[in-house]
């Protein structure tokens, strides 16, 4: 990702982020507002998201190229399917379920309006996402997530380096309680590569846990309000989160259903950037 670079001056006729990024980039103030509100804009090394604020002389803006399109669902995106299930490879920066989403696009392939997401990932998430084919196959799968019976491993790409291999963070999220277990996979100065795997769903459970012990996750736009000092990871366009494994013992045949979804492209870039 590219990142364009802007230095604030007394003499600029526009003080307010919103008006200077529409300046500098010859561009409207919607484009401008879009930038902000995709966490895309940094000054002085910080993610700034307020259009109104005002800014400094000498204060550094950054704001990073437009982050990744949507793909568009093709059939190597699947990764299971039988007469009940669908565990698909969702992209990131596109919705689980709702308009425009990985469901309806499912929905349009298979000509089959009962489709329907069992679990859900964040938009900017990447990963595998289970889909049942029938109103009762979701309710038997959505009670073996009730009993915390569906395991999910995700792999984690988060700033800082961690020494601890192995280790659990169980702090309450809203007062509810959250476990988290950690594996670190490998470590380079400014970032750290794990695999994380959850016993409650809790939401942003893992950005919120990981943000809790000071190593938040690369890409992170609501939970790391830190400077971000490595210039490489400042053009990281979304949190670095991909759910890379799902395993359940199948309702009807009883077999276990284990599916991976490797990381996508810009995972992989990210990786390298870090040394990792």
């Amino acid at each position: 990702m590219s990142i364009k670079e802007f230095t604030f001056s007394e003499k600029e006729c526009a003080n307010t982020l919103l008006d200077f990024i529409a300046l500098k980039l010859d561009s409207s103030k919607k484009r401008a507002k879009r930038l902000l509100d995709k966490r895309l804009v940094f000054v002085n090394k910080k993610r700034i998201w307020i259009a109104s604020h005002i800014l400094k002389r000498g204060d550094k803006v950054e704001v990073i190229a437009e982050g990744i399109k949507a793909s568009v669902f093709h059939k190597d995106a699947i990764l299971y399917e039988d007469n009940y299930y669908l565990i698909v490879a969702k992209s990131p920066n596109i919705l689980t379920n709702g308009p425009r989403s990985l469901e309806d696009m499912l929905k349009k392939r298979f000509g089959d309006n009962r489709i329907q997401a069992v679990h859900r990932l964040d938009k900017d998430t990447s990963g595998a996402v289970i889909f049942a084919r029938s109103k009762e196959a979701f309710e038997h799968l959505k009670n073996l997530f009730k009993k915390n019976l569906v395991k999910k491993i995700y792999r984690v790409i988060v700033k800082g380096q961690l020494e601890t291999q192995l280790f659990t963070i169980n702090t309450l999220i809203h007062g509810q309680n959250a476990v988290t277990h950690v594996k670190v996979i490998k470590s380079s100065k400014y970032a750290s590569y794990l695999e994380v795997n959850i016993e409650t769903g809790r939401t942003h459970q893992i950005r919120v846990h990981l943000a809790s012990i000071g190593h938040p996750v690369v890409g992170e736009a609501e939970y790391d309000r830190k400077p971000v000092e490595i210039s490489r990871l400042r053009s990281v366009p979304r949190q670095m989160l991909h759910a890379y494994k799902v395993s359940f013992n199948h309702p009807y045949t009883l077999k276990l259903v284990s599916v991976t979804a490797k990381v996508p492209d810009d995972f992989s870039q990210c990786l390298r950037y870090c040394s990792l």
